[in-house]
């Protein structure tokens, strides 16, 4: 009997999956715009490595591993460590609306040209990351979007005719 040799394809998705398509189109859309958001300027490791380290300071804050890389000299950062100081960002406005933090901790990376820039930002990073009201802030669940969501699905099911217990019901009967 002779031996079949058989080929399976590692981290690559079906080609008959229309979705796989789509996520793909998304993942490279979402790449485009991170790419298009990172700091550009003349960047050393001067300002990189103490951002580098501020940033895996603060990366188990949000549940994720320290473990950046350090980025070696470069004209812009990389995509996926802009998406990570993306969403420090977004976290950090979220605080400062809910006054939790004060506005000059806001991440702007706009305003990021060279490693000056860097350094302020990793700056700001590793104050945030010994800040413990910043640190309660995110371990406390988002209420708004909850209650909303809530009061939405009370309304759609209203409108569908259901009694609050008859929604109860049919909640329960998912379980």
């Amino acid at each position: 009997m002779k031996d079949k040799t058989i080929m399976i394809g590692i981290g690559s998705r079906p080609e008959s999956n229309p979705m796989g398509a789509e996520v793909e189109g998304a993942e490279e859309a979402d790449q485009a715009m991170f790419e298009e958001m990172a700091p550009k300027g003349n960047f050393t490791s001067r300002g990189l490595s103490p951002l580098v380290k501020a940033t895996n300071k603060l990366l188990p804050l949000f549940d994720q591993t320290p473990d950046y890389p350090e980025v070696p000299d470069t004209k812009q950062l990389p995509p996926d460590f802009t998406r990570i100081l993306a969403m420090f960002a977004g976290a950090v406005g979220d605080a400062i609306s809910e006054e939790v933090l004060n506005p000059e901790m806001a991440i702007q990376l706009d305003n990021v040209r060279d490693d000056s820039g860097l350094m302020a930002l990793a700056g700001k990073l590793d104050m945030l990351s010994k800040d413990r009201d910043f640190k309660k802030f995110l371990k406390e669940p988002m209420e708004e979007e909850e209650e909303e969501m809530g009061e939405e699905m009370g309304e759609d099911m209203a409108e569908m005719g259901m009694s609050e217990e008859d929604e109860d019901d049919m909640m329960m009967s998912r379980m």
